[in-house]
């Protein structure tokens, strides 16, 4: 629940402590308070009927707090699946470092700033859409397939590799982007994964920075004549052309065994 129960979990206990101060204030008030009253006050506030309902409706404020957050993390899943689907295979077979993931948001909101959270909402309901009424299970391989998704994706990649046009400049500050661990990733103004700390840098070289970009990128010289409407509607460029250029710089960084 990130720091949202955390904080609403202080907030019952600090009502609880304080009905058992108040409880301690009446009871000094008839004499001097003895360790032992304390004690038989603190019991009696463990099994008092007249704490039920403060009891009940902090556990329905719970469970909102755990049903926002869901909510909240779905929005994130999806637009975040988005953004490195092409790059399952290589997570899958540990050849890129999942971790990278959060430090590509990072760049990614560094380019879009707050649009981020328009294109993490829109993102979530196409596929609330997708799943249906019942809320079932999404299939992720349609919604990549989706068009809307689709063109939100290639308007992220076609400014991403706008930001390579100075490609040297942009790949030190990205190699450096994608080395930082941090122990919060914000995708939105208010989401944020947490993790915790390794206390070293992700594993970024030249090796990685070519697996990377070269997956996100490559799939985008071989389009279909439909996807590249798309994304000449999305980007107003072509992709073979674009994507090429930045493929062709990025040929230097290939692995030598790769």
């Amino acid at each position: 629940m990130l720091n949202r129960g955390p904080d609403y979990l202080r907030q019952m206990a600090n009502k609880v402590l304080d009905a058992l101060l108040q409880g301690a204030s009446a009871e000094a008030a008839k004499g001097p308070l003895s360790y032992d009253r304390l004690a038989q006050l603190v019991e009696v506030m463990k099994t008092a009927p007249d704490y039920d309902h403060f009891y009940r409706a902090s556990y329905d404020g719970v469970l909102k707090v755990m049903e926002d957050d869901q909510r909240r993390g779905a929005r994130v899943n999806a637009f975040g699946r988005l953004l490195v689907h092409p790059l399952d295979p290589l997570f899958a077979e540990n050849r890129l470092d999942r971790r990278l993931i959060g430090n590509f948001f990072f760049f990614v909101r560094s380019l879009f700033g707050d649009e981020v959270e328009a294109m993490a909402e829109q993102s979530a309901e196409i596929a609330d859409e997708l799943r249906g009424p019942e809320g079932g299970q999404l299939d992720w391989a349609r919604f990549y397939a989706d068009p809307r998704a689709k063109r939100m994706y290639f308007s992220v990649m076609g400014r991403m590799i706008r930001a390579f046009r100075s490609f040297d400049a942009r790949r030190d500050w990205a190699m450096k982007v994608m080395q930082h661990d941090p122990t919060a990733v914000g995708l939105s103004s208010t989401v944020y994964i947490e993790r915790p700390f390794e206390g070293q840098a992700l594993p970024f070289g030249n090796r990685e920075f070519y697996l990377f970009f070269d997956g996100l990128i490559r799939p985008l010289v071989r389009l279909s004549a439909e996807d590249a409407k798309l994304y000449k509607e999305a980007t107003g460029e072509n992709a073979t052309q674009t994507a090429g250029d930045f493929l062709t710089k990025l040929e230097e960084y290939r692995p030598k065994a790769a």
